[in-house]
């Protein structure tokens, strides 16, 4: 068995659960910054026109191109 003080013992106990939450952290924020922009997209039907179309935006409702009606998002 390889002879460790207490001090060093208690730096590895704190550091490598720090260590393993900080590189789960980097992945989950790369991986979020790098999801495709279509992934992001909120879908809409307009329930005057049926014209489907779709915006970036986090909004619940937002408002159609064509005909300036508001509608619901279809999925998020």
């Amino acid at each position: 068995m390889i002879p460790m003080s207490l001090g060093a013992i208690l730096v590895l106990l704190v550091s490598v659960p720090l260590l393993i939450t900080s590189v789960l952290a980097l992945h989950y924020n790369f991986r979020e910054i790098h999801r495709p922009s279509r992934e992001k997209e909120n879908i809409y039907k307009c329930t005057e026109c049926d014209h489907v179309y779709a915006f970036a935006r986090t909004r619940p409702m937002d408002r159609c191109p064509r005909c300036n009606h508001l509608n619901d998002a279809v999925r998020t």
